[in-house]
């Protein structure tokens, strides 16, 4: 079938890249707040974006990128998305021949992340928290309300830009920033309302109980300078797993996925290939 497929599991359209080598199990990654903006599944293009992204892990894993489905499969809360994810999990681990997933989840994925550990632990070998503690801090909160009042407007231009300076910097950023335009005029989001639906989820979010019931091996991997959590959320959703611990990424934020992959990638790998 190739390194690289397409397809869509019970809604949820993904990604996948084949592990290479003596790769082995299966990594889920679950998007962050951009997958109401643009699933894998709406162009291809962006889904070949997504597998450079996934082929990172392809030494340690096969390794899909896994979308909410249109509507978000009619969840407005980040448990409600978990749940909504399990049956697609399912299906995934029976397709490769695994009893179970590694789970990692960026950001707004993450929150989501802390319930499917929690509530489906026989689904997920590890939970992987990429950007995400407990709850957001309040400068997280006041730049997601803000985001979702240009949404109601949609001003997507704004909110790419403003996140675009938020996931890269240097030249990279402003040259994003400087494309925001013609992107917002040739690729508006398709389902604009499941945005809106996914800001309000991740505002409502608290993930303090549902760590608590975290039984399987998860690992935190927070930035000392994130725009949306304060280092204790980090550390609170490191401590209130029964097997939980911290991957501390000093003085970065979000801008660690994309501008330092190997501060972003290491503890994740070697995480993985602990078992």
């Amino acid at each position: 079938m190739g390194v690289v497929a397409t397809g869509s599991v019970h809604g949820h359209s993904f990604v996948r890249v084949r592990g290479a080598g003596d790769a082995d199990g299966v990594l889920v990654v679950l998007p962050g707040l951009n997958d109401p903006l643009k699933r894998v599944g709406d162009a291809r293009w962006y889904a070949g974006l997504m597998a450079l992204y996934l082929r990172r892990y392809r030494g340690a894993r096969t390794a899909y990128m896994l979308s909410r489905p249109p509507g978000l499969g009619g969840a407005s809360t980040t448990r409600e998305m978990a749940g909504r994810y399990a049956p697609a999990l399912d299906a995934l681990a029976t397709a490769e021949g695994v009893d179970a997933v590694d789970l990692l989840g960026l950001s707004l994925g993450g929150l989501v992340a802390q319930h499917v550990a929690a509530d489906h632990p026989e689904r997920v070998h590890r939970a992987i928290l990429g950007l995400a503690g407990t709850e957001l801090s309040d400068a997280g909160r006041t730049r997601l309300r803000r985001w979702r009042a240009l949404a109601e407007r949609e001003r997507w231009a704004a909110i790419y830009r403003d996140a675009y300076g938020l996931v890269a910097t240097g030249v990279r950023a402003r040259l994003l920033q400087a494309g925001s335009g013609a992107y917002d005029r040739l690729s508006k989001p398709v389902h604009s309302e499941d945005f809106a639906a996914s800001v309000d989820a991740s505002l409502d979010h608290d993930g303090r109980d549902a760590l608590h019931d975290v039984t399987v091996p998860t690992l935190v991997v927070g930035g000392t300078t994130d725009p949306f959590f304060h280092e204790g959320a980090f550390r609170d959703a490191a401590r209130r797993p029964s097997n939980g611990r911290l991957a501390r990424i000093s003085g970065l934020g979000h801008d660690a996925v994309l501008e330092h992959p190997a501060a972003f990638d290491d503890p994740i790998l070697r995480f993985l290939r602990e078992h």
